[in-house]
């Protein structure tokens, strides 16, 4: 705790200061003014717990200093000195809110007892503004999933019985229990190289930001992630796609949007029809949703309202199509198979088929196809139940129908013939694989996985794409790396035979030994003493 004396009086500041045993009442730092003006200086730079302060002094009365210091700190505790017993005195000392007052000839043990007092006060203010500052910490944390959970109870159930007096709240949830709502659903798709694979941090961090955004408490717009990970705001007001009808703020809302998910982060909106009350507010979500879903295959970003649906029909997979796709490629007729995904991407967009997911599967049971042709052919040796979980993530982080066709092609570019002028980005990527395994290859848990999940290709692609240009398997290329790496170290007297395993990434020397020698033909021992002669 810091305390100011204020006295124009001398012999009472060194009074004050030298003869009140201040750390054991609790006081660190005492400092003294002589005048009001000076008084006013120091406390704006100092900010002291509590003054204790004349009240008639030159320049600057008591009385002018506090008033004025009251303003940057409403808290200070002020204690109060004069000789003159005048109640106009008092009634102002009053009104600044003063702790005490003392009549002087001051008594120190007076003057003790009182600022001990003081410090009392001054300690439980302090704790109560802690425990008050932490509660609204909490408070402000949980907000936006309290919005969250409301925003899912009205997109489902909005007749629940707790869904009414939960929006009395206003402060909490800020929509009005009456009135029209719009609904907006957005679609947001990020690589796992630019952001964390976990969605649950991205969607707080978007959450928190459109909670605390001025646009968005100006609209009374609740914001929320579904089940499916789709962001949802539930609006105050009928917004619909003409410009006279709200159409600009709309527009404003998808900028304020793109801006808080960042640029690494493809999002775009759908709007439902407005809900004339909160019971047509599901109506309203399936629509925006379905809008949403639209622009999946669009190329443009924009925003699309639900009036612009138009036709649509779902789409299957065509087993026929996929069992010719697998034909072509055991008979290496790779541009046929591709044929067959540029025919089954126009058929798509024909029929735009709104539920997403499906539309997915039925290009997914095409990688499928190409997955156990690689395997049967000799590309790649991998588990093909763990390669179909991760080609379905790869699937789903796709954001565009035309980005879902590239991304099939590019598999069956694999097995095509390699062209005479194949070099650049091929190339490159070889290269950073193969950096990437000389840097690595010695870590615990290295993996043909990580390599994969480190170039952000699928495992069944690394592995096809890896022996297509060195006529060598990556598991062979690893292997010898190892061997490579454990020669050069054997060459080295000094280094144990277990370190060299260990350094090589084989954490059991005696795996160690029989791997070497089943490359090399002799055991790291035999090895080692031939170097040496």
């Amino acid at each position: 705790m810091d305390l100011l004396i204020v006295d124009d009086e001398r012999r009472t500041r060194e009074l004050l200061r030298d003869f009140v045993p201040w750390d054991a009442v609790g006081i660190d730092r005492v400092v003294t003014a002589r005048n009001g003006l000076q008084a006013l200086e120091i406390a704006l730079e100092q900010k002291p717990d509590i003054i204790l302060c004349d009240i008639r002094m030159p320049k600057l009365s008591g009385i002018e200093f506090a008033s004025r210091y009251r303003e940057s700190d409403p808290d200070c505790q002020l204690i109060f000195l004069s000789g003159f017993s005048d109640k106009e005195y008092l009634k102002s000392a009053i009104h600044l809110k003063a702790f005490s007052y003392i009549e002087k000839p001051v008594n120190l043990n007076e003057v003790r007892d009182v600022v001990e007092s003081a410090i009392r006060l001054r300690r439980e203010e302090q704790k109560r503004r802690e425990e008050e500052r932490m509660l609204q910490e909490g408070f402000d944390r949980s907000l936006p999933y309290l919005r969250q959970e409301m925003v899912r109870r009205l997109v489902s159930n909005p007749e629940s019985p707790h869904v009414i007096p939960a929006l009395k709240s206003k402060e909490t949830f800020l929509l009005p229990i009456e009135g029209s709502f719009t609904v907006v659903v957005a679609s947001l798709y990020w690589s796992p190289a630019d952001l964390p694979e976990d969605p649950g941090i991205t969607q707080q961090r978007i959450l928190e930001a459109i909670s605390s955004h001025e646009r968005f408490q100006e609209l009374k717009a609740l914001a929320g992630f579904d089940s499916s990970d789709f962001l949802v705001l539930v609006i105050s007001g009928d917004f619909r796609s003409a410009y006279r009808d709200g159409r600009a703020t709309i527009e404003e809302i998808y900028s304020d949007l793109r801006r808080i998910a960042g640029p690494v982060i493809d999002l775009r909106i759908g709007i439902g029809e407005p809900a004339s009350s909160y019971v047509g507010i599901p109506a309203s979500y399936r629509l925006a949703a379905q809008a949403c879903a639209c622009q999946y295959y669009e190329n443009g970003m924009k925003p699309v309202f639900s009036d612009a649906l138009g036709n649509h029909a779902p789409v299957v997979t065509n087993w026929e199509e996929v069992r010719l796709m697998r034909d072509h490629l055991r008979k290496g007729h790779v541009d046929d198979a591709k044929r067959i995904v540029l025919e089954w991407t126009a058929y798509a967009r024909k029929m735009k088929d709104l539920d997403i997911p499906r539309l997915k599967d039925t290009y997914f049971q095409f990688l499928i196809a190409v997955m156990e042709t690689v395997i049967q052919l000799g590309l790649a040796e991998i588990s093909e139940d763990t390669e179909r979980r991760y080609m379905w993530k790869e699937i789903d982080r796709i954001p565009s129908l035309d980005a879902l066709e590239e991304y099939v092609l590019s598999f069956l570019d694999v097995m095509a013939e390699p062209d005479e002028g194949d070099s650049g980005s091929g190339n490159g990527k070889m290269r950073e694989i193969i950096r990437y395994i000389h840097a690595h290859f010695h870590e615990k848990g290295f993996t043909i996985r990580a390599i994969a999940d480190h170039v952000q290709l699928s495992e069944t692609y690394l592995c096809a794409c890896f022996k297509k240009m060195t006529k060598q398997t990556i598991k062979e290329y690893i292997m010898d790396t190892r061997i490579n790496k454990a020669k050069e170290l054997l060459s080295d007297p000094k280094v144990k035979i277990v370190e060299v395993s260990m350094q090589v990434g084989i954490s059991d020397s005696n795996y160690f030994t029989i791997f070497f020698k089943r490359k090399v033909g002799c055991t790291p021992s035999e090895y080692r003493e031939k170097m040496m002669r």
